[in-house]
């Protein structure tokens, strides 16, 4: 029988209270300005993943089947998210003696619900008995709701942050989206109406169709805030293996946690590391790459991260932070020059940075982004540089969070 989880520092089920900084606005940049082909010039890392995303998928039917596990070690599965216009992140799950513990929530309610299925489709019949948020961002928690109503008992644990960020900004950021959503639509109709091509149409056809379907779902969207939270470490124990879910410091947003299973020398990372360039809106940029620092020191292989694929060692993890690193630098010292984020959009490049080239992860980066979109937009002839770009933007605004 599982033993129950066993909190440490500080663990409690409310958010405490303390000083922080409110994410930035330009978050509701991130959310869903997914399909506007032209205006994307200047658009956020997230904007232009989903974008490419979205433009990736075929026209032809619609597959029920949202996500694909692949098995990291025995027990430990990686739920990697197919393509969508309304993105879904990656899941962790975690099969114990007795149960099981999934990490992150997607970005709706029917998405955990799909994934649920497909668990006990695929995997065991042992039921979900905690869900884990590694931070607070919509498609890692809107679809919290689907796992009370699966009938038994599941517990939702996050960072005090977390809960608190989500209980300040979800239902918030959620409503601000609406028009983004409506104005996806519109592109995503004026481009059906001016093609001849019926694949095209049928595409096109296809993304309106899962729009609108997010839209009439996150209508009745109910708020689920985590039950269990932490400041800085919580342990699940169990006779198959252990989870510890740990706070390591500041990156992609105030309270990323990691989930480690020592045994199986698995982490899952959720967006704080991941095979996509990094979101930093809501990020901490002079911080990020000292908690990944601080997450090295355990003794893991396969790093589960919240978007793209599964990682089979450390190199992304490290290109990633070297990366942020780098960048936040130069940022830093081309505001003390007076150079404005234009300025710095032309002379940080993808050529120029040194972390990029190493290890390949530039190539590694753009073969990631250019998986099979032939339908990609033309207006966005330079992903990564935008994208960078992007970094740039965020890093510049970012710069005195602490």
């Amino acid at each position: 029988m599982c033993q129950r989880g066993h909190r440490h520092t500080h663990a409690h089920s409310h958010a405490s209270v303390r000083n922080h900084v409110e994410p930035g606005h330009s978050s509701r940049r991130d959310f869903l300005r997914v399909l506007m082909g032209g205006t994307l010039a200047g658009a956020s890392v997230l904007e232009l993943a989903w974008h490419r995303a979205a433009w990736a998928r075929s026209a032809g039917p619609t597959d029920s089947k949202l996500f694909d596990l692949e098995k990291a070690a025995d027990g430990v599965y990686f739920a990697k998210a197919r393509a969508q216009a309304v993105i879904n992140c990656n899941a962790a799950v975690f099969v114990r003696s007795n149960d099981v513990v999934v990490v992150d929530a997607h970005s709706k309610p029917s998405a955990a619900a799909s994934l649920l299925a497909q668990i006990k489709r695929e995997l065991t019949d042992k039921p979900v008995r905690y869900v884990v948020n590694t931070h607070f961002h919509w498609d890692h928690s809107q679809g919290n709701h689907a796992y009370r109503q699966t009938g038994s008992k599941v517990e939702i644990l996050a960072t005090n942050a977390t809960k608190r960020l989500m209980s300040g900004l979800s239902v918030k950021r959620m409503h601000e989206s609406a028009d983004d959503i409506a104005q996806a639509l519109e592109a995503m109709r004026k481009r059906a109406a001016s093609s001849n091509s019926a694949a095209e149409k049928a595409f096109c056809a296809e993304q309106i169709r899962q729009m609108e379907a997010y839209e009439a779902e996150l209508k009745d969207f109910t708020l689920e805030l985590p039950d269990i939270t932490f400041d800085d470490a919580y342990e699940l124990k169990d006779s198959a293996f252990d989870l510890h879910l740990q706070f390591h410091g500041r990156a992609h947003t105030e309270g990323d946690v990691f989930v480690h299973c020592p045994q199986r020398r698995a982490i899952a990372t959720g967006d704080a590391s991941h095979g996509w360039v990094p979101n930093l809106g809501d990020g901490f940029p002079q911080a990020w790459p000292a908690t990944i620092d601080n997450v090295m020191q355990a003794d893991f292989k396969y790093v589960l991260g919240g978007h793209g694929p599964m990682q089979p060692d450390r190199t992304i993890m490290t290109c990633q932070r070297n990366y942020i690193e780098e960048l936040t630098g130069k940022v830093e010292e081309g505001k003390r020059d007076g150079l404005s984020v234009a300025e710095m959009q032309k002379r940080f490049t993808v050529a120029s940075l040194r972390s990029l080239q190493s290890n390949g992860y530039a190539a590694f980066l753009t073969r990631i982004q250019s998986e099979g979109h032939p339908r990609f937009s033309s207006a966005d002839d330079s992903p990564l540089q935008n994208d960078i770009n992007g970094n740039i933007r965020d890093i510049y605004n970012n710069l005195n969070r602490a």
